[in-house]
């Protein structure tokens, strides 16, 4: 090989090398560009999702003072009657006359069966003549005996014998009296067992009363809340279901058992609603609740609660700071404005709108609206 063709064979590997290098040093260029480019990218996504944090979101509250309020029990039910009886008749004889109708009201004392009277009347005479008989002698004997003509033994055998004609003849007169069978209390005739004609003996009904004023309200608590109840403490009870609930009645709690229901575990309590009428009627639902103590509640609306994620319930606050908090809560109470609750301060600044688009920790600004409270009063 001669000298010229060597130095053409350098020149080659020579460009040969270079443009490898390039190469190289481009791919290296290109790799380090894309990876500064990826660690801005990423260095930027935190810096923006901090950007959108921090924004404050609004939202609208009120300012909401707490107030004394009575803590209640509400126990569910259902009326039931003060007395419900079968009167019955205690002679046999037949049925002569029927004064009982059904759904009537009927004074205490009033007929409601009558029994054929028969002899009965004839023996009430003759018990009356025995008595008069035997008491004059018996007055003829104590004059003897003034006297000294009359033995003491005589004496005292005229004095039985008058007291026994006394009974015989109290004992007619009530034969006679029982022919009537009558109310033993005021109330309303739920139904009638006999009609005239009927072959009565001692034990057959006539008819049923029952005694609705005053009324029952009877319900179940649990060992929890038995502890705080007591006779004689105040009730307010409403009656029956949507449209037709009574407005609020005022009571007396009347009874509180003692011992358990074997099933249930819980214990019967008895409220007494006095002066109510023919209006009421046994077996209607009942509502009733019973005030056991004081405490500092917040009047607020019940579309401010929220469940946290332990399924806690409360209400989402604004602190003095602009952040929400989420403060558990318990209802104590039922208005017509709101729901009565406590656990939250005297004084706080409750969400009422947007709660469920913020988060505890999150700063928010606070377009502050009327005060449940207040609104209840204009």
């Amino acid at each position: 090989m001669n000298e010229k063709d060597a130095n053409r064979g350098r020149s080659t590997v020579t460009k040969s090398s270079w443009v490898s290098m390039a190469i190289v040093v481009g791919m290296g260029l290109w790799l380090f560009s894309g990876d500064f480019t990826a660690e801005t990218a990423d260095a930027a996504e935190p810096s923006q999702r901090l950007d959108s944090v921090s924004q404050k979101v609004l939202v609208q509250g009120l300012q909401s003072k707490a107030a004394q309020r009575a803590v209640e029990i509400e126990v569910l039910g259902k009326t039931e009657a003060n007395r419900q009886v079968f009167v019955r008749a205690e002679l046999s004889g037949a049925i002569t006359e029927v004064n009982a109708e059904r759904g009537e009201f009927i004074e205490a004392g009033e007929a409601l069966c009558k029994i054929a009277v028969d002899n009965r009347e004839v023996r009430v005479q003759e018990a009356e003549a025995a008595y008069q008989s035997a008491m004059i002698e018996y007055q003829g004997a104590l004059d003897l005996s003034a006297s000294g003509l009359q033995s003491k033994v005589m004496l005292a055998k005229l004095k039985a014998a008058a007291v026994q004609a006394k009974s015989l003849l109290q004992t007619a007169k009530l034969n006679l009296d029982k022919t009537i069978i009558r109310a033993p209390f005021s109330g309303f005739v739920e139904d009638r067992q006999v009609e005239v004609g009927d072959l009565v003996t001692p034990g057959t009904a006539c008819a049923s009363i029952l005694e609705i004023s005053p009324l029952l309200v009877v319900g179940q608590v649990s060992e929890r809340e038995v502890a705080f109840l007591e006779e004689g403490q105040h009730v307010g009870v409403r009656m029956g279901q949507g449209a037709s609930m009574t407005p609020k009645l005022e009571g007396l709690i009347s009874f509180v058992a003692r011992t358990p229901d074997a099933a249930t575990r819980s214990y019967r309590v008895e409220a007494r609603l006095e002066n109510l009428g023919g209006a009421s009627r046994a077996g209607l639902t009942a509502k009733m609740r019973i005030p056991v103590s004081e405490a500092l509640a917040h009047l607020i609306s019940p579309a401010s609660l929220t469940l946290n994620a332990e399924g806690v319930l409360g209400v989402k606050t604004v602190s003095e700071a602009g952040m929400v908090e989420f403060v558990p809560v318990n209802a104590v109470g039922e208005d017509p404005a709101g729901l009565w609750v406590t656990g939250l301060p005297s004084e706080a600044t409750v969400i009422t709108v947007g709660h469920q688009e913020v988060i505890p920790g999150q700063a928010v600004d606070v377009e502050l609206t009327q005060s449940a409270d207040s609104a209840r009063l204009i």
